[in-house]
């Protein structure tokens, strides 16, 4: 009992109002108020009472986390192990997670997938570069005999010139020392015009990878251009459909009132004259004959009020829908917007970035070359100044044959070289197919994730919607990019509860009450409120308090 609280204090002779209190009774017997809520607790906890009792207090009091909550303990617990045993490969799953979450293991995937991505985009440039840098092949067993011959032909214009110029030995041995520098020399050129070759193409292929990089990222930003265009206008579209309905009930609810006005316009035009007797009604009957006209005129008005409110509340919610889509249109136009002008910025700097060539090397051109020129150019002169003793034809023919060993043992070189190159791209080939392996492994982790992330969802859902009969629950919605989102929303036929009409939303009431009912073992009478505007129960086995609205003037009970 909620009671005043009258208190006269000393030295006064009327009482004083000090505020209100309660007043708790066990059987008539007085207790206190902490006292009495645990005997009440013992009988059934206060939240479950309002639960069992009140169809509309589960959907519309609770919060979604608490009816959730409500449902899971219905359902019972679903493990990530039962999930496993749906299939082998959730099984395992949950071997590799061990003991991670599925968020933390999903993002330790993607940044490895990612990882792995930017690798194997390495290889295939390093491919062409080593390419490019490995010199043609010859017939290096050809090369080698040629060598050979033009070696012996030299043995044998040594000893011949040694024949003609035994006095003059000494001479003989500083030409040969000369010579050996001079060919030194020329070898020290090719290799100092190779490291010109080599970087010039480096640079070139640096580039050319800078380019690369703007071009890949310009496709990229189109994509995502074309992906938040799609959305804007697949959400405008929904928009449309939405507005073109709203404005269907729009005209519904004018006509409603419309009717319900002609409808309160009517006045009473019984006839007062007996069809038996041809004399004036008594003033009972004509009393009870307007008494009865206005009882359906005022029932035929609180239907249409009640449907009108309806209508008002269906409206509503799709003003509420209309706005959110028109949020997400805004949201994808932002972010259209910044991507374009992302895109612009990696176009410009795409024009400005330079186009590579390779550069033609001229050896005359390197510094370090043109001075070995000089030097062998000095020391030839040297050669020249000797004169053997009629051996200047022995000298020419062996210039000519020490050339031609330089031109092919410098050929000859390229086959290490070849070699080298041949064992890189074999090495970054095999590398390139191990990455795309594991880019594939990573990729099948992440489908198996998804398959055990729907298959919980699902298996949630059968649970908990196995429970009831005339609603349903959606527990789980999915964001943008895929990614689920916890949730609680009851559906009557479908439809969000809040936007049913009362019959449903009371039958849907009762069928979570009957739920509840089922799992806590306990019954109690269930208040229905507005229950002139239901045709139809469904069944409960509690006992039903019917809230009936009525002209009485005074609250009847039946």
């Amino acid at each position: 009992m909620f009671t005043e609280k009258w208190v006269k204090p000393r030295g006064q002779i009327e009482e004083v109002f000090t505020g209100n209190e309660t007043e708790t009774y066990w059987n008539e017997v007085p207790l206190n108020v902490s006292e009495y809520q645990k005997r009440i607790s013992e009988i059934i906890p206060e939240t479950v009472f309002k639960m069992i009792t009140n169809p509309l207090y589960f959907a519309t009091q609770l919060k979604w986390q608490e009816q959730r909550e409500q449902l899971f303990q219905l359902a019972g617990t679903i493990s990530d192990a039962d999930i496993a045993t749906q299939k082998p490969e959730f099984a395992a799953l949950l071997d590799r997670i061990s003991g991670k979450s599925f968020a933390d293991f999903k993002n330790e995937i993607t940044a490895r997938k990612k990882r792995l991505k930017a690798d194997l985009a390495q290889i295939q440039p390093r491919i062409d570069q080593t390419h490019k840098l490995t010199p043609e092949a010859s017939d290096f067993a050809a090369l080698e005999a040629k060598i050979a011959e033009l070696d012996q032909q030299m043995a044998a214009t040594d000893e011949a010139i040694a024949d003609k110029n035994k006095a003059a030995n000494r001479q003989f041995e500083a030409v040969q020392r000369r010579q050996a520098e001079i060919n030194a020399l020329k070898r020290r050129q090719q290799q100092i015009l190779f490291a010109a070759e080599t970087k010039a193409n480096e640079d070139a292929f640096a580039a050319k990878e800078a380019r690369r990089t703007l071009e890949n990222a310009i496709s990229e930003t189109e994509d995502k251009i074309d992906t938040f265009s799609n959305i804007c206008i697949r959400k405008q579209g929904e928009i449309d459909l939405q507005v073109d309905a709203f404005d269907d009930k729009q005209k519904e609810l004018q006509n409603m009132r419309q009717e319900w006005a002609e409808e309160n316009a009517k006045e009473y035009a019984g006839d007062d004259i007996c069809h038996v007797c041809k004399q004036p009604l008594p003033e009972p009957l004509k009393a009870q004959a307007r008494a009865l006209f206005e009882e359906e005129k005022t029932k035929t008005l609180d239907g249409m009020t009640s449907k009108g409110k309806k209508l008002s509340e269906q409206i509503s919610g799709m003003e509420k829908s209309i706005k959110e889509m028109m949020d997400a249109v805004s949201e994808a136009e932002t972010k259209l917007r910044e991507h374009k002008l992302q895109l612009a910025e990696l176009k410009a700097k795409l024009a400005a970035a330079p186009v590579a060539e390779e550069k033609e090397v001229r050896p005359e051109d390197l510094p370090e070359w043109a001075e070995i020129s000089l030097q062998i150019v000095e020391l030839e002169k040297k050669q020249d100044d000797v004169k053997p003793e009629d051996t200047s034809a022995l000298q020419a023919r062996k210039r000519e044959l020490s050339a031609q060993l330089d031109r092919l043992k410098a050929v000859l070189k390229n086959r290490e070289l070849i070699e080298q190159y041949t064992a890189e791209i074999a090495g970054l080939e095999a590398q390139g197919k191990s990455l795309a392996q594991q880019i594939a492994d990573a990729e099948r982790e992440e489908y198996i994730m998804q398959q055990f992330t729907k298959a919980r969802i699902d298996e949630c859902e059968r649970r908990i919607n196995g429970l009831f009969e005339h609603v349903t629950f959606k527990l789980f919605d999915y964001t943008i990019e895929g990614n689920e989102v916890e949730t609680c929303l009851p559906l009557v036929a479908g439809v969000p509860f809040g936007s049913a009409n009362t019959a449903g939303q009371i039958n849907a009431g009762l069928d979570i009450i009957n739920a509840l009912t089922k799992f806590y073992g306990v019954n109690a009478p269930i208040f229905i409120d507005r229950r002139e505007s239901i045709n139809q129960l469904i069944k409960t086995d509690s006992q039903i308090i019917h809230l009936v609205v009525t002209k009485d003037k005074e609250l009847i009970i039946k």
